[in-house]
C-alpha cells in the first residue's frame, strides 16, 4: 500500500508553526507496517492544492490530507478537492445538524462563517469530528482514497486514531496474498547514529525477513526493525529473534521499547530499587526537573529540584561552600560535586544529580570553553562521581544534552546496582 501525505497552510510553508502532524501520521503507519512514500507541504493557494491532490491520487493508494476545513476564507481544501474531483461542494444535512448541536452545547449561536463547514464535495462521506466542528471527510479518486482532517493536532490526532487508521489496516488485512508485518522500535541513548548503525549492520545478512532503519530524536537514536513474513506468527518469530540479537549487541544503551520514553523509564526504575532523587541545575535551567515532572505520578521519587543559576544561590540553597566557587570557579568538578551532594542532603533523596556549565554562546575559558559541562551524581555507598563533557552545537543542543547526560549516569548506576 502507498501511502502520501499533504499538509496545507501558508503557516507551515512560512516556518510559523511546525507540521507535527506528520510526523505522528507516520510513526502510527509504521506501527502497522506501512511506510510513507510523500510528504507534500502546499501554502493556500488554490490551484497549488487541487494540482498536488490530483497527482497524489495517481500515485497512491491513499491521501491523507490535512488543513484547511474550517470556517474562515484561507480555509478551501475541500474546494480544491471538488475541483480535483469534478464535483460541486454541497451543504450536507448530517454535517449541518453536527455543528448546529456543537454550538448549541456551547451555548454560543452558529453563525454564517461556521456554516461554510457544512459544505463538502457531492459523493463523500463526512465523519463526525469527536475534538472539534470540522468533520472528517473521506472522498474517492479513481482507485485512491483520501482523507481530509483538521490541521488542529487535537482533532487530527483524535480522527486519525479512531477513524483513518482503522479503515486502512481493514484494507491492508482484506488484500489478497498481503505479507504480515511485525514492528519493534528500540530506543537508544549515547551511542551516534552512525555507531548504532555500524553495530547492528553485521546482524542483517541473519535476518533477511527484517528491514533495518534509523531515527535520530535527539539526544536519543532509534533503531527501528520491521519483519515481513506470509504469516503474523513467521513475522513475529523473525522479529523476536532479531530483537534480541539487537539488545544483546546495544546493551545498556537500549532504554526502552516502542512508545515507552526516556523519563517514565528511568522514574520506573526509580521506583523498582525504592529510591528517590533530588536535582540542583545551573545551565540546564530546571530541564530535568521539567522532564521529569511531565510524567504523571513522578512525585512518588522525584522529591523536588532547585535551579541555582548563581553563585549566590548555589551556596545559599544547595549549599556549596563560598570557598570551593572561589578556589574553583562556578564551572568545575568540586562545584558540580557540591551541588549534588548538597540538593541530596536538602531533600533527604536517596540520589542528588547536578550540572553546571558553558551553554553559550558566551562565557567559557580556556580550559572550559562554552559547551563544556560538569555532571555529577551523589549517592549512598559510593564517593560521588562527576564527569566533564563538551557538546558542540547552539545554547539549546547543549542545555539538552547536558540534561540528558546527567539523567543517563543516574539510569547507568541503577542497572548497574540492579544486577549487583
Amino acid at each position: 500500500m502507498r501511502v502520501e501525505l499533504l499538509c496545507t497552510g501558508d503557516e507551515l510553508v512560512t516556518g510559523l508553526i511546525t507540521d507535527t502532524n506528520s510526523t505522528y501520521l507516520e510513526a502510527r503507519l509504521f506501527d502497522l507496517g506501512v511506510k510513507v512514500e510523500r510528504v507534500v507541504l502546499v501554502g493556500d493557494v488554490r490551484p497549488d492544492i487541487t494540482q498536488t491532490l490530483l497527482e497524489a491520487a495517481a500515485r497512491a493508494d491513499v491521501v491523507v490530507v490535512s488543513g484547511g476545513l474550517g470556517p474562515t476564507a484561507d480555509d478551501f481544501t475541500l474546494e480544491c478537492a471538488a475541483a480535483a474531483a469534478g464535483v460541486p461542494l454541497e451543504e450536507d444535512a448530517r454535517v449541518l445538524e453536527w455543528l448546529r448541536e456543537r454550538y448549541a452545547a456551547r451555548g454560543v449561536p452558529i453563525n454564517p462563517s461556521a456554516l461554510r463547514m457544512a459544505r463538502i464535495p457531492r459523493g463523500s462521506e463526512p465523519v463526525r469530528n469527536p475534538a472539534g466542528s470540522a468533520p472528517l471527510v473521506v472522498l474517492t479518486l479513481g482507485r485512491c482514497r483520501l482523507f481530509f482532517l483538521p490541521g488542529v493536532p487535537r482533532e487530527y490526532r483524535a480522527l486519525l486514531d479512531n477513524e483513518v487508521l482503522p479503515r486502512i489496516r481493514a484494507e491492508l488485512e482484506s488484500r489478497p496474498g498481503r505479507l504480515f508485518r511485525a514492528f519493534r522500535l528500540l530506543r537508544t541513548v549515547g551511542i551516534p547514529e552512525s555507531e548504532l548503525d555500524l553495530a547492528v549492520a553485521p546482524l542483517a545478512p541473519s535476518h533477511p525477513r527484517v528491514v533495518f532503519g534509523f531515527r535520530t530524536h535527539a539526544p536519543e537514536n532509534h533503531l527501528k526493525l520491521m519483519a515481513e513474513a506470509p504469516t503474523q506468527a513467521e513475522a513475529d518469530q523473525a522479529l523476536a529473534a532479531v530483537e534480541a540479537e539487537c539488545r544483546r549487541v546495544l546493551g545498556r544503551h537500549v532504554f526502552a521499547a516502542d512508545g515507552e520514553e526516556y523519563a517514565p523509564a528511568l522514574l520506573s526504575a526509580l521506583g523498582r530499587a525504592g529510591a528517590t532523587l533530588a536535582t540542583a541545575e545551573s545551565c540546564t535551567g530546571g530541564l530535568i526537573a521539567q522532564r521529569l515532572t511531565a510524567v504523571p505520578g513522578s512525585s512518588t521519587v522525584f522529591i523536588g529540584g532547585a535551579v541555582v543559576y548563581s553563585e549566590k544561590m548555589k551556596t545559599a540553597w544547595v549549599g556549596v561552600p563560598t570557598e570551593v566557587l572561589e578556589r574553583h570557579t562556578a564551572v568545575s568538578t568540586p562545584t558540580a560535586v557540591a551541588m549534588a551532594e548538597g540538593v541530596r542532603a536538602a531533600c533527604g533523596a536517596t540520589y542528588g544529580l547536578a550540572v553546571t556549565g558553558y551553554a553559550g554562546p558566551g562565557g567559557g575559558t580556556p580550559e572550559d570553553p562554552v559547551g563544556t559541562v560538569y555532571c555529577a551524581l551523589a549517592g549512598p555507598g559510593f564517593a560521588t562521581r562527576c564527569e566533564r563533557m563538551s557538546f558542540s552545537g547552539d545554547r539549546e543542543r547543549v542545555r539538552l544534552f547536558a540534561a540528558s547526560h546527567t539523567l543517563e549516569m543516574l539510569r547507568q548506576h541503577l542497572l548497574t546496582a540492579a544486577q549487583s
